[in-house]
């Protein structure tokens, strides 16, 4: 799998590769006697001056341009001077960026100078009295500064214990670990309530105050020590005094600034915190920030002692620069060890359900990603040289951000409106156009979205200094490209609204039909539907797909010559499928049958379920579905069309009364036809042929009785049954095929007699 990549990346090098000149090879050739003419070129498929003659370079012959002639852009290679282009530009770039970064944290100069280290006895020499003043001098100032803090840890503990108590403001210590678990669980983090007065605050900043001035007071005893040592000389070499000087005050000040975090979050004097937050959290803080200040005056004591020990400014830059990634590694690691954390605080309240909230909830659970990133990639701006790097990313940040909630905004407003726009509303005037115009809110969300995102790129990229509207709007590729695009939206558009219409003229037609009455229209009309809507489609995405290929370029002509040629062979190979369609055209257009019609064609019979341009699908009276092709249909018999006849046969025995049996059948006849559910379905009154012939059980009496159509089923199954019973009460027989026959008892005694043995006489 990981061969397709390289193998892609091949090809688009090989074919964006001009290729060599051959006139440049080849040796120069006699002249010729007389010019020979050239094979005549062959018609070119692409459009000239379209994005796809741009994009492959067709637009123009080689031979036919000038040797002077610069060659317009895009036209020098096979499709992609644009991604070349812009691919030279970024990998220039970015190889620019990577080497200033690369020489910006070269480490040679500092190996160069650790080599040559132990060939200067001058630098051997100011490293002894550096190491020398550092040990007579801070250590015993730092010596000074821890008795000054054991002897001073009574009065700190005394203004802690007389220092404002609060209870209800600062919460207990069990309470304070189960609130941290839920915030880093995903909960969200009970706070302390805000019971503490004005004046119990006063009092409580003026302890902080006192206490803050009992903590200084060690680092000013360190300072007093190192500058009473310095004075008394004990430093007396220049490198050695000027490196005691510059330790000193960078450790006075890491010191001092972790002084005042530790008044501020207070970790182990609760009742002196002048932030709320619970005493785990600010020992967490505490430890992260005392890191941080650890780092940054270990690095800058060792880039100090190694400038005064002849480290150029190069390797200095160098060293300063990886201390700033150690650094900034660090603030990333504090990031995502507090990513939930934070992320509760500033998600807020969990019942709030505004705009806002919601805003703020989805910020939460995101934030340390663009934190992380722009930590980052302040080190990597930095050291690349960037000038104004916090300020550059800081712009690019903000933009980014920026055009996001712009996109989102823009996102859900293009949501509303298409709600509002094609409402789910079954009770409105025109329920099934609304229906169908919502079928297409999916294509037409993604194609909004599709725009929103490409205007946020193009926001994010002028934000970042890339005129990506002047080029969208001037390069010849991309106006083509998007004037294309626009005409191919258009084109499809105009398209959905013709097959629409369509659609609508079909479906408001049938239901005037079957408004006004005339049902048979109506159900001609559905039937022809699936046919005329499948024709209107076919011709309308031709159009449509034709003029969307010539948008890009293609040419239409010789694509419309293929197909033709491609449909006269297709024609003389599918023969029965012509003569499908033709036949089956011909039967629509004369109305032979319909669907619901019950039909007997090709030997089957059964109820017209779907009629194709090509079938006739035919549900059997088993619910058998029978697929005919109409090249198959010679005859058909439609038995729902106009009216039907029920054929009435009964058989009465010889010993009836023939005009008894006429006037009880024209009886059951009209009392059907006074009831109205019999009524709708009986046009004409029962015609009574009369006695039709002499059967082996009986007397056969025929008639009929005209009904509507597809009707005359039922009503010769209820003609049928009242005949039965209205024959059963007026005591007239119906034969049933039963023989009876009747034999004189002398005659079957004569026959018992004969069967019968002889008697014999006994003797």
């Amino acid at each position: 799998m990981r061969i397709a990549p390289l193998f892609t990346l091949f090809l688009v090098l090989a074919f964006a590769a001009p290729a060599p000149s051959l006139a440049a090879t080849q040796p120069q050739a006699a002249p010729a006697a007389a010019p020979v003419a050239a094979p005549a070129k062959p018609a070119s498929a692409i459009i000239p001056g379209s994005p796809l003659a741009a994009l492959t370079a067709a637009a123009s012959s080689p031979a036919d341009l000038d040797a002077n002639t610069p060659a317009p852009f895009g036209t020098t290679s096979f499709g992609f001077s644009l991604a070349s282009t812009l691919g030279s530009d970024a990998a220039r770039t970015f190889g620019d960026f990577l080497a200033a970064l690369r020489k910006s944290t070269q480490l040679k100069p500092v190996w160069d100078w650790l080599r040559g280290f132990p060939q200067a006895p001058v630098r051997r020499a100011h490293l002894v009295s550096i190491m020398e003043g550092l040990a007579v001098t801070i250590l015993p100032a730092l010596a000074v500064e821890a008795a000054l803090r054991f002897f001073l840890a009574r009065l700190r503990s005394g203004l802690i214990s007389r220092s404002v108590p609060a209870p209800a403001a600062i919460p207990a210590e069990g309470e304070e670990e189960q609130g941290l678990a839920d915030a880093e669980a995903g909960g969200s983090e009970k706070l302390p309530g805000r019971r503490v007065s004005l004046r119990a605050w006063g009092r409580r900043g003026l302890f902080a105050l006192l206490y803050f001035g009992v903590r200084l007071l060690p680092l000013l005893g360190f300072a007093l020590t190192v500058a009473a040592l310095l004075a008394y000389g004990l430093a007396g070499e220049r490198p050695a005094h000027l490196a005691v000087a510059g330790i000193a005050n960078a450790y006075l000040l890491a010191r001092f600034a972790g002084e005042v975090l530790a008044v501020i979050v207070a970790p182990g004097a609760p009742s002196l915190r002048l932030v709320t937050m619970p005493g785990r959290r600010a020992a967490l803080l505490m430890r992260q920030a005392m890191v941080l200040l650890t780092t940054v005056f270990i690095g800058y004591a060792i880039v100090s002692i190694a400038q005064l020990l002849g480290l150029g400014q190069t390797g200095a830059m160098a060293l300063i620069r990886i201390i700033a990634l150690a650094v900034h590694i660090e603030i990333a690691i504090a990031i995502w060890h507090s990513r939930q954390l934070v992320g509760r605080w500033i998600a807020g309240p969990p019942e709030a359900a505004n705009g806002f909230a919601v805003f703020r909830r989805r910020l939460g659970r995101v934030w340390h990603y663009p934190a992380l990133f722009y930590v980052l990639a302040l080190w990597f701006a930095w050291a690349g040289g960037v000038q104004n790097a916090l300020g550059v990313l800081l712009r690019a940040v903000l933009v980014c951000v920026a055009a996001l909630v712009l996109g989102r905004i823009a996102w859900t407003g293009s949501s509303t409106l298409l709600e509002r726009a094609f409402p789910d509303a079954p009770d409105s005037a025109h329920p099934a156009l609304l229906a169908r115009a919502r079928a297409y809110n999916p294509l037409i969300r993604v194609l909004i979205r599709l725009g929103i995102g490409v205007v946020v790129i193009v926001l994010v990229l002028q934000g970042w200094g890339v005129n990506a509207v002047g080029w969208l709007f001037t390069n010849p590729i991309s106006v083509s490209l998007i004037n294309a695009g626009v005409s191919i939206v258009i084109t499809i558009a105009v398209a959905l609204v013709l097959w629409e219409c369509a659609n609508l003229l079909l479906a408001g037609r049938i239901e005037r039909f079957a408004a006004t009455g005339r049902m048979g229209q109506a159900s001609r009309l559905r039937t022809l539907t699936p046919m005329l809507r499948a024709t209107i489609g076919v011709s309308i995405s031709l159009v449509a797909g034709l003029i969307c290929l010539s948008k890009i370029g293609v040419n239409a002509a010789p694509l419309l010559a293929g197909a033709g040629v491609l449909g006269i062979a297709i024609g003389f190979g599918s023969q029965k499928l012509v003569q499908d369609v033709i036949t089956g055209l011909f039967l629509l257009l004369e109305d032979a049958m319909q669907v619901g019609d019950v039909v007997s064609l090709a030997g089957m019979t059964g109820t017209v379920e779907r009629l194709s341009i090509r079938t006739i699908r035919l549900r059997g009276g088993d619910g058998s579905n029978n697929i005919i092709p109409f090249s198959a249909v010679t005859t058909i018999t439609n038995m729902t069309r106009d009216f039907g006849y029920a054929q009435i046969s009964i058989d009465v025995g010889y010993q009836e009364n023939l005009n008894r049996v006429f006037a009880l059948l024209k009886d059951i006849a009209r009392t059907m036809r006074a009831e109205p559910a019999w009524a709708a379905m009986i046009r004409d009154d029962f015609q009574l042929f009369g006695l039709d012939q002499f059967s082996a059980r009986g007397l056969v009496i025929t008639g009929q009785i005209r009904t509507g159509p597809g009707q005359h089923w039922a009503v010769r199954r209820e003609f049928y049954a009242r005949i039965y019973q209205r024959f059963a009460e007026e005591g007239i027989s119906i034969p049933t095929g039963q023989q009876s026959f009747t034999i004189d008892p002398a005659v079957l005694q004569s026959l018992v007699t004969a069967s019968l043995p002889p008697p014999t006489n006994p003797r």
